[in-house]
């Protein structure tokens, strides 16, 4: 029954995916049919970003990631997909008082006021309403109806694309399905607004100790299924950063990648979705993060060893980068050459340290990484996907705003306390 449900569930996506990407695709060739050399490009990306909406799920989720990637997809591209970080088509009021009423039970009447009037902010997964309750004002987070099937049909279709790409002789040992497993488990937690208020809560307490980065605070006796509330912080605009002056600006892009180092190194408490939605830059000079729904926990084993590749990566030991790999291999081939990998790997690490962010491209630093072990036939820990992809969006804003920060550098004494924390925990 499951089986025939999933297939179901991935024929209608898979039509639907279709149909919009057709349509889009008529669209896309008459906007560059008959559009002047000067507008053709923004209405373009202005489609593309249409086609992501209409699709929901993860394609919003992809959006919103490639929209923070300037330095990959151009500016244009990226300032349409930018919308798709916190201005996506909000639910209607009678959706989001359901949700509400579902999750709550006796619904507060400042919650219904609220929503009954247009959000603050809308992405894949939710909208975000303000409302006011006993003197103090609060963001409320609505799930969208319909959001959770989109996103497991979408990994219906990602499974299989990833079952075929498994059945290829080349790529028979990379661990797909383990990885669009793990994925698609991060994805389905974004519903879990139980879990995301916990989520938050933890990642308020981790971070109260960077300075200047502020996250809000939850109000669990005003949460449940569907529902989170939580402090609303005045002020935030995604345009403000472009304003600000170069210190304030540098100064605030340090305290994010402190608070993103001390996530990764010391607490294996990863937010992968920092995009321009989550991250936001005040004149104060704070920098506030929002959003604790797409996270990932790693274990303590990955978070040591990743922490230890990193390591590596500072003081340009490509010998060890390459051992740690080794020690994560869950099967060698005996046919595999050891040296030739380790000094590929060295190549690899000795041509990427010590670069300022301008210079450092993480993207193929990370395509490379994984070239080396699909042609070796090694593949690592699968778990160290999912920090490379909450440094990828971190290092968008930071090639941006910070373009000659040491991107390894500051990331030393998070390294060496994260490595004092494995010694202690093993030792």
């Amino acid at each position: 029954m499951v089986d025939r449900a999933s297939a179901r569930s991935l024929a209608a996506r898979t039509v639907r995916i279709g149909a919009c990407g057709g349509a889009a695709a008529v669209r896309m060739a008459a906007i560059a049919a008959t559009s002047s050399e000067g507008t053709r490009g923004t209405r373009l990306a202005a489609e593309l970003a249409r086609l992501m909406e209409r699709l929901g799920g993860a394609f919003v989720k992809t959006g919103q990631i490639l929209g923070t990637r300037v330095d990959l997809v151009g500016e244009t591209l990226a300032t349409a997909l930018g919308r798709l970080h916190d201005d996506v088509e909000p639910m209607t009021p009678e959706e989001a008082l359901r949700t509400m009423r579902a999750g709550l039970g006796l619904t507060p009447p400042e919650f219904v006021r609220a929503v009954g009037g247009p959000s603050v902010a809308g992405g894949s997964i939710a909208c975000v309403y303000r409302a006011e309750r006993g003197g103090r004002a609060l963001a409320v987070k609505v799930r969208r109806p319909g959001a959770g099937a989109a996103i497991a049909a979408d990994m219906a279709v990602l499974r299989a694309a990833a079952g075929a790409a498994a059945r290829l002789p080349a790529l028979r040992r990379v661990p797909f399905m383990e990885i669009v497993d793990q994925v698609g488990d991060c994805l389905m937690a974004q519903l879990d607004f139980g879990a995301e208020a916990a989520n938050l809560r933890r990642l308020h307490d981790d971070l109260a100790g960077i300075p200047g980065v502020v996250v809000p605070r939850p109000v669990p006796e005003l949460s449940g299924d569907g529902v989170i509330a939580m402090e609303f912080i005045e002020g935030l605009d995604r345009g403000v950063i472009e304003d600000l002056p170069a210190r304030v600006r540098e100064a605030q892009i340090t305290s994010l990648v402190h608070a993103v180092y001390r996530m990764l190194f010391i607490e294996g408490f990863l937010h992968l979705d920092l995009h321009q939605g989550n991250t936001y830059f005040k004149p104060d000079g704070t920098v506030v993060v929002l959003d604790a729904g797409l996270v990932f926990r790693m274990s303590p084993r990955a978070r040591e060893r990743f922490t230890g590749f990193f390591a590596g990566m500072i003081r340009g030991d490509g010998e060890v980068c390459a051992d740690i790999l080794l020690s994560t291999v869950r099967r060698t081939d005996p046919e595999t050459d050891i040296a030739a990998f380790h000094a590929e790997i060295s190549d690899l690490v000795l041509r990427n340290v010590g670069m300022v962010a301008r210079d450092f491209d993480l993207p193929a630093f990370c395509l490379d990484l994984f070239d080396l072990q699909r042609k070796h036939r090694l593949y690592a820990e699968p778990e160290f996907i999912f920090p490379m992809l909450c440094l990828l969006t971190l290092q968008g804003v930071v090639k941006r705003h910070h373009p000659m920060m040491d991107f390894q550098l500051e990331a030393a004494p998070f390294v060496m306390h994260g490595l004092l924390v494995t010694s202690g925990a093993t030792g």
